[in-house]
């Protein structure tokens, strides 16, 4: 069961990436996986509550997390991931996440959100979840974005 709450999540970045970007979208298959989180990768980590606690958090290699900031502000071509990128990035996370449990609430599942954590390198702690659920999205040109569901 706990698998299948990661496919709304899925879904719902592939709509909100579908109008922030003009890139094709590729989705990976849902699979078990480690709960750790690679520290080479930003991590847009959202805490969960309700009917299910734990974490979803997006990953996505500096590069990537630029860029999708750079088409989030217009176009405008962002240098650094700096306050702004990050909040841009976290704000994506957010919109994905949001529509995400409407998706849920609407099958009967009731789950809420807290603010978006950005995290990477020397500030990434790592979850204390034991059971985590993957699925890669493909952003053709520019890169994967990691979706994990860490449940506690």
């Amino acid at each position: 069961m706990h698998g299948q709450i990661i496919v709304p999540f899925l879904e719902s970045a592939q709509q909100v990436l579908q109008m922030m970007t003009t890139v094709a979208l590729t989705p990976g298959t849902v699979a078990t996986a480690a709960p750790d989180l690679h520290t080479h990768h930003v991590w847009i980590r959202i805490d969960l509550k309700g009917d299910v606690d734990g974490q979803v958090a997006f990953g996505l290699a500096p590069e990537m997390a630029l860029k999708i900031a750079s088409a989030m502000m217009g176009g405008f071509e962002l240098s650094q991931f700096d306050e702004m990128s990050q909040s841009a990035v976290a704000e994506l996370a957010n919109m994905i996440s949001g529509n995400a449990c409407m998706q849920l609430s609407n099958n009967g599942m009731a789950i809420d959100i807290t603010p978006p954590q950005v995290q990477m390198g020397e500030t990434l702690v790592q979850p204390m979840q034991e059971i985590a659920y993957m699925v890669p999205l493909e952003l053709q040109e520019l890169g994967i974005l990691e979706i994990k569901l860490l449940i506690a």
